[in-house]
């Protein structure tokens, strides 16, 4: 029985199969065609969630996820088994690991070839990053949606929360929604001590479902601020382009904070500066958190992710990537909405 780890090729099918059987029955449907007991599943009504969780009982014996696959390309059109026969493929990746051993490292350098930028760009930074990041990091939380799930969201001054439309999307949501702070692991891995927070949508409550986002105000607690203990992060008009590093502070999962600092690099901006297209790793629970770049400047509001297609491109042609509201964008329509 081989297992299979939670990895991007992994990442895609989910996103894909939650794209293709969106709804709840559907994917229960799949899940009996594929002779896996149903009853070990706990199906959830959001799409993401649902196959993330239906993937992570599959993944423990990899033929559970092929059976998957193979009942889904029966019942798809071409250009979906295509997609679908790729993410097979992709599966062999996931199960093959390279030993380092196995490399030959005989062949002679000489001082030239030890002291060199070996990408496009340099990933030398100041040690300060690190100190930076971790005062960044105490403005974003966890939102707790109760039954409904969970998202992340940041303080952006005057104990404002921004988070995205689709986690908090009226006053009746953020009336009945948490927000914790320092809710993350210790250094020995144990569980910090949380600090939650009420949320006052009769105090202020802006959004967006076009732009996805919403902004709500905290309520203070025993008369203080969450922002005076927590902090916030500053917004200002910022110009990413391709190819620039990002970082993403989140509670993928709705699991404690989490920093994704591998691999991270922007691949496209539409020419209107509203979206931003990334390659940073997140997870349901994500949605809400800012997109920094390495000077810890927040360039985008992350909402969502999976097969994305570029403006003005092949519009046959996906690309699997991550994606945020433009800060830019955002910040213009904080100020429409009288939020200064």
């Amino acid at each position: 029985m081989a297992t299979l780890v939670w990895d991007n090729n992994l990442i895609n099918l989910r996103d894909l199969l939650a794209d293709l059987y969106w709804d709840r029955s559907e994917s229960r449907r799949i899940v009996q065609q594929a002779r896996l007991n149903a009853g070990l599943i706990a199906f959830n009504d959001s799409p993401i969630n649902n196959w993330h969780i239906i993937l992570d009982r599959a993944r423990q014996d990899a033929a559970c996820v092929d059976a998957i696959i193979d009942v889904a390309i029966g019942e798809q059109p071409r250009s979906k088994q295509e997609l679908l026969a790729r993410a097979k493929e992709h599966m062999l990746l996931n199960l093959r690991g390279v030993d380092i051993k196995d490399v030959n490292w005989k062949h002679p350098l000489d001082s030239v070839q030890l002291e060199q930028i070996t990408g496009k760009q340099s990933t030398l930074l100041e040690i300060s990053f690190l100190e930076q990041g971790l005062q960044r990091a105490k403005a974003v939380a966890r939102i707790d949606l109760g039954e409904c799930g969970s998202g992340s969201g940041f303080l952006i001054g005057d104990d404002l929360l921004l988070t995205n439309n689709h986690v908090l999307e009226d006053k009746t949501q953020a009336r009945a929604a948490k927000v914790q702070f320092n809710y993350q692991k210790t250094l020995r891995g144990l569980n910090a001590s949380y600090d939650e927070y009420d949320l006052d949508p009769d105090g202020l409550f802006k959004t967006s479902k076009d732009n996805d986002w919403t902004v709500v105000r905290v309520k203070p607690k025993q008369s203080k601020l969450a922002g005076e203990k927590w902090g916030s992060l500053r917004l200002s008009e910022q110009h990413p382009k391709a190819n620039d590093f990002t970082i993403i502070i989140q509670h993928p999962g709705g699991g404690p904070k989490q920093i994704a600092l591998y691999h991270n690099v922007i691949t496209f901006i539409d020419s209107a500066n509203r979206f931003v297209q990334y390659l940073t790793d997140t997870l349901p629970g994500s949605s809400g958190s800012p997109v920094f770049d390495t000077d810890w400047n927040v360039i985008a509001l992350h909402h969502s992710g999976g097969w994305l297609r570029e403006q003005g491109k092949d519009p046959g042609r996906e690309f699997y990537r991550n994606e945020g509201i433009h800060i830019n964008a955002v910040i213009l329509g904080l100020k429409d909405a009288g939020v200064t």
